[in-house]
């Protein structure tokens, strides 16, 4: 009964997203009015995503995401879902999106989460699930600095029914619905005179979800945010191709840039991509003609403006750990030397100057110049990054074993260069500033390795007739390499924490993991209350028109 209760609640919380989607798509977007043909389940739940991280930021402006709010929400999402299902059944494919979600069932059990889960991702989830938007939380911990669209959109799912237990549910719907994209691109193409560039980066990012992500307790935030710019750079492609602007992709990219962007605002740097597509069909003065073009542009400026409020009531900074961006009037903030003394550290962990058992001694004189490139090549380059290197290399050779190039021709290289040369400069960044793969250096590398042997096989003039049984077996081999690696962790786990998904599907909590909550009750007499003189250490509270603001005082 514990896994059958677990894949209803799971599904049932699909089909809510998916109603969001629908009532996001028909109200907001282009998307039903353009494919009046087709309807694709993969793009409906982006949108769905997209719309229910709206709809918490808002909601959680006033009110905590509890028991009944969050039955409230699911509530309507399944309500929308029956009402556009039936109306539009004939015009939805499903057999892309249920062969994805059925194959990603063997990816949602797992015992052990990601580090960063137990630390502060769902302990800032509790704290929505318990409050309205509190100011100056970052003063309980440094890591509730990090705030993530994520973390907003997960909190709509905690119910008497779920627990805490299905934190998964937005990096797995994520990989489904981009599955599902995917697949209907390839398989989508029978009329193609060519299989063209934007097709072999597709095939690609299937690899790169399935193969190289296929543990989904380690999608964390950065892998999500990844995954939706390697989406975003297959849709901007698309656009170059056909030279032609499309409103249904462009208006696509909008919202993936600022899901993108709401997920982990570092990744603001990458939507210089969006500008190059932007300047090549709008002139700079027609900014104001892309909101009558695209309405939900509006609601994207106003997930931006949440996402930003949220950012200001945990650190006091537009963009944390940027410490431009903070400002040292806001008295809750966390302060501008703490935040650059967090950015180095940041620097210092990413250039293998730190680990849990290990760092340097000096840390100003280790990131002077390049002091740091020998030890990062001998602690992080000769380890995670040249297994991830020989790995892409590994999907490089197989994808061109099956569609094996008769002439080495990158003719349409240059009408692509722009794009190329952008890479190069997000991973010379990369490099210069960060460079761990889970700071964007798995989707760069990757992107970069692969991208010209796309334009290289899209120059051999393969068709997709000819190719449909090698498209097929790629196909297979990926999801086969997928569902293994999933079963082969899962023998690990149960030899390792006796975990058996079949008698207990859930994934363990440590009770003694860093509790927002616990940490007031030691720090305050009244966890409840909001008074200066209720508290019991050197953090202070006190309310303003009903909000909570926890502050150091300067003296």
């Amino acid at each position: 009964m514990n896994i059958i209760n677990f894949i209803l609640i799971y599904s049932i919380l699909t089909i809510s997203i998916i109603g969001y989607g629908f009532l996001f798509s028909i109200k907001f977007t282009k998307y039903n009015s353009i494919v009046s043909n087709k309807i694709s389940i993969g793009f409906i739940g982006i949108f769905g995503i997209f719309f229910s991280i709206l709809i918490s930021y808002i909601t959680n402006l006033v009110f905590p995401h509890n028991n009944l709010h969050n039955l409230i929400f699911i509530f309507f999402g399944i309500l929308f879902f029956i009402i556009f299902i039936k109306k539009y059944r004939s015009q939805i494919h499903l057999k892309y999106f249920l062969l994805s979600f059925l194959i990603y069932f063997i990816a949602i059990f797992f015992t052990k989460n990601h580090d960063d889960f137990s630390y502060y991702h769902l302990s800032f989830i509790a704290n929505l699930t318990q409050n309205k938007i509190e100011f100056g939380i970052s003063h309980f911990d440094i890591a509730f600095n990090h705030t993530s669209s994520l973390f907003y959109f997960h909190s709509l799912f905690k119910t008497f029914f779920s627990g805490e237990y299905f934190y998964q549910l937005g990096q797995a719907s994520l990989a489904i619905f981009i599955n599902t994209i995917l697949l209907e691109n390839i398989f989508y193409n029978k009329k193609m005179l060519k299989l063209n560039t934007s097709f072999f980066l597709s095939l690609f990012l299937l690899i790169f979800i399935n193969i190289f992500f296929y543990r989904l307790a380690e999608h964390g935030t950065d892998r999500s945010a990844q995954i939706l710019f390697f989406l975003a750079f297959i849709f901007i492609i698309n656009l170059i191709e056909n030279n032609k602007i499309e409103k249904k992709i462009f208006e696509l990219l909008i919202i993936i840039f600022t899901l993108i962007i709401s997920i982990k605002s570092f990744y603001i740097l990458y939507s210089v991509l969006f500008l190059v597509i932007y300047f090549k069909f709008f002139k700079i003065t027609e900014g104001f003609k892309i909101f009558s073009l695209f309405p939900a542009t509006y609601l994207c400026l106003a997930t931006m403006f949440l996402m930003i409020i949220s950012n200001l009531a945990a650190s006091g900074c537009l963009l944390y750990p940027v410490s431009f961006t903070c400002f040292e009037s806001f008295f809750w903030g966390y302060g501008k030397d703490q935040v650059v003394g967090a950015m180095q550290w940041y620097e210092i962990w990413s250039k293998a100057g730190a680990t849990p058992n290990y760092r340097v001694n000096d840390f100003d004189e280790y990131l002077r110049n390049f002091n740091w490139v020998s030890n990062w090549i001998d602690k992080y380059f000769f380890n995670k990054f040249f297994d991830f290197f020989l790995g892409v290399i590994f999907s490089i050779f197989i994808v061109c074993l099956f569609f094996f190039p008769k002439i080495i021709s990158f003719k349409n290289f240059k009408k692509y260069s722009i794009v190329y040369f952008i890479l190069i400069l997000l991973l010379i960044e990369w490099f210069w500033n960060h460079p761990a793969l889970r700071y964007g250096g798995f989707v760069l590398v990757f992107l970069i390795m692969t991208f010209p042997f796309a334009i290289l096989l899209s120059n051999q003039k393969f068709s997709f007739n000819k190719k449909f049984l090698q498209i097929k077996l790629i196909v297979l081999i990926i999801f086969i390499v997928f569902s293994f690696r999933n079963i082969d962790r899962l023998i690990n786990e149960y030899n390792i924490y006796n975990y058996n998904f079949l008698k207990d599907p859930n994934y363990l909590i440590d009770r003694n993991f860093y509790n927002m909550q616990n940490v007031k009750r030691k720090l305050f007499k009244d966890p409840n209350k909001c008074e200066e003189n209720n508290s019991l250490g050197k953090i202070k509270c006190k309310k303003i028109i009903n909000y909570k603001f926890y502050y150091k005082p300067l003296n």
